[in-house]
């Protein structure tokens, strides 16, 4: 049995189509994906061709975002603030039929082969799609991972770093993204799960994409011009494959506590602007 775990896609589609053209020289059998489909230029695109391989998927954080706007569930915030204009964007552009698969799929998903250990994945962690899991800067956090979930492998995503990780006989780990990897390598990166001898064996993949078609769809899909900061510092964490959009997030942060305004996850637009005019942006 061999299976591609995939995670944090983000609607970048060179990269995706890259992954999957990497598979059949590998023997896959199945994809498990880990969420983060969406939030990019083209989520329609790759959710259809998601939906054409054999598998089990998950919502992310983002697909959670969109259907919390979907469902009018939303902060009024999200609907207004320049903050928010990436995932208002992905609203507006998703198709019904995508968006109508995206509310079937769980937060987190067991899977089970015969023979071998059964596998949870989550985004995230157990606890929320959006908690972040370092084993090595937060050992006790994994470990705490592993005791609230019963199968013996566990899969999570989120924070765009591939790692493996063994503890007491399970396996934990995260395939890294495919379409926004932040570790360095620019390369769009999933994880091949092999099973074998009633056990799994996890294998991380990297794969050269075209980088040029990527920005050409940021700024033709009109994601660079309508999204403002944001939209860019993701582009430039794609290219550099750095933590950009962090950076740039904890950079408006401050301008925002400086200008005496509260503690708050929404920066007011006209601070946001300034970030976006006074960060350090990578040439």
């Amino acid at each position: 049995m061999r299976l591609a775990v995939l995670a944090d896609i983000h609607a970048n589609l060179p990269a995706l189509e890259a992954v999957l053209a990497d598979l059949p020289r590998h023997g896959v059998e199945g994809l498990l994906i880990a969420g983060d489909l969406i939030a990019g230029p083209h989520p329609n695109e790759s959710v259809s061709l998601l939906r054409q391989w054999p598998g089990w998927m998950i919502l992310g954080n983002n697909e959670g975002y969109l259907l919390r706007m979907a469902a009018g569930d939303a902060p009024a915030a999200w609907l207004t603030s320049r903050q928010w204009a990436l995932m208002r964007w992905t609203y507006n552009h998703i198709d019904p039929e995508s968006l109508a698969f995206l509310r079937t799929l769980p937060e987190q998903r067991a899977v089970q082969f015969p023979n071998l250990p059964a596998i949870r994945m989550v985004h995230g962690s157990p606890r929320h799609p959006s908690e972040e899991i370092f084993p090595d800067r937060d050992p006790a956090l994994l470990d705490l991972a592993l005791d609230l979930v019963p199968e013996p492998v566990l899969i999570c995503a989120h924070t765009h770093l591939p790692w493996e990780a063994a503890r007491d006989g399970r396996l934990a780990f995260n395939p890294g993204s495919v379409g926004a990897p932040l570790n360095g390598d620019v390369r769009a990166q999933y994880a091949l799960l092999t099973g074998r001898a009633g056990r799994w064996q996890v294998e991380h993949r990297a794969v050269p994409y075209d980088l040029e078609r990527i920005q050409v769809d940021f700024q033709r899909s009109g994601l660079l011009e309508q999204c403002g900061g944001l939209a860019r510092a993701f582009l430039q964490g794609i290219l550099t494959a750095r933590n950009i959009p962090m950076d740039f997030l904890h950079h408006a942060y401050r301008l925002a506590s400086q200008a005496g305004y509260p503690d708050d996850d929404i920066v007011p637009d006209a601070i946001y602007e300034q970030a976006t005019l006074t960060f350090n942006w990578p040439q």
